[in-house]
């Protein structure tokens, strides 16, 4: 039964009137702003890598961050509580296919119906031995999948110096030995190149970053080298031209200049004719500009006997490290 007098009463109070545009325009500037997080903070905040997270924005459209002015990355707050669950789903056996880029309720439901599930053995991170003994049983698959699982779990870095490098030398001594065939190295440089390109779709050129070209002269075929050193130098914030392997020194030195960088590396392999790469290092110290500094890398590389100031012998990622830092940073 209704009230007469409440009806009353109600209909007497008059509307309230909604917030004035300057009302409107207080309490958002009183509003705390949502936090953003640059990428090396929120790589610490989800002990997930730089690379990587790169990597998955390139791979898989997450994260997807903010960009500032000047091209840096911001993640949310919900992205970042979004990677700490994607983190946890990997330590508990899921791949990165599986889980990047699903919502937060679905991580949040896998997450915990994983921790109830019993544990399972760790996924034990792919090595030097466990890659060799696939290639040794014929297994590609196997191949690529552990040298799949040691990029993920290394990040791009760690995945050239610990894995594909040491991996690359022991199957040159076994090849060397007898043990193994051109047929096992050639498989082995097939899987590890397509891995490091996978690797470098991430990466985008850096404004003001260094640059640096990387061929190898006439004759020489063996591009392995510059693939590791391309990813190594992206991951050291500098830009890599990557122009091949078997280049004329002519198209080298044209390519420094259009493409304006700052050193070209060169990968010389033991089976190199010295002489021959020699007079090609003197003809280019001649015609780059003089701005442009030539490092020489790969087996052979201390092989040539070399005594110019202009040129830096880069056989270790020490001297690498120590090349990089010499090159000037460009104005943005």
């Amino acid at each position: 039964m209704s009230n007469p007098g409440a009806e009353r009463s109600a209909r007497s109070v008059p509307d309230r009137p909604g917030p004035t545009a300057a009302e409107r325009a207080s309490a958002e500037a009183t509003r705390p702003a949502q936090e953003r997080y640059s990428i090396r903070v929120t790589s610490r905040l989800t002990s997930i890598e730089l690379d990587t997270l790169r990597m998955w924005e390139r791979r898989y459209g997450f994260p997807r961050p903010e960009r500032t002015s000047g091209g840096s990355r911001l993640y949310s707050q919900a992205d970042v509580e979004a990677l700490k669950l994607i983190k946890r789903a990997l330590d508990q056996g899921y791949r990165a296919g599986e889980v990047v880029g699903k919502s937060v309720a679905e991580l949040s439901k896998l997450v915990l119906v994983s921790s109830q599930a019993p544990s399972p053995a760790p996924t034990a991170t792919p090595t030097v031995a466990t890659v060799l003994s696939a290639l040794t049983r014929h297994d590609l698959a196997r191949v690529r999948a552990e040298l799949r699982q040691a990029a993920v779990m290394l990040g791009p870095r760690r995945f050239v110096v610990e894995v594909v490098h040491p991996l690359c030398a022991r199957v040159g001594e076994l090849w060397s030995d007898g043990t193994l065939e051109v047929r096992h190295e050639h498989m082995l440089s097939e899987c590890s190149f397509a891995q490091l390109r996978v690797l470098m779709s991430a990466y985008e050129d850096r404004p003001g970053a260094p640059r640096v070209l990387l061929a190898t002269l006439p004759d020489e075929r063996h591009g392995l080298g510059l693939a590791m050193l391309e990813v190594y130098l992206a991951t050291s914030h500098v830009t890599p031209v990557f122009l091949g392997v078997d280049t004329p020194a002519d198209q080298i030195v044209k390519a420094a200049r259009s493409h304006e960088v700052d050193a070209v590396g060169l990968s010389v392999t033991l089976v190199s004719d010295l002489d021959s790469t020699k007079r090609h290092v003197r003809w280019l110290l001649a015609e780059l500009p003089r701005r442009v500094s030539l490092w020489v890398g790969g087996a052979g590389g201390a092989e040539l006997g070399l005594h110019d100031e202009a040129v830096r012998i880069v056989g270790t990622w020490r001297e690498v490290d120590e090349a990089i830092s010499t090159l000037p940073r460009r104005a943005t």
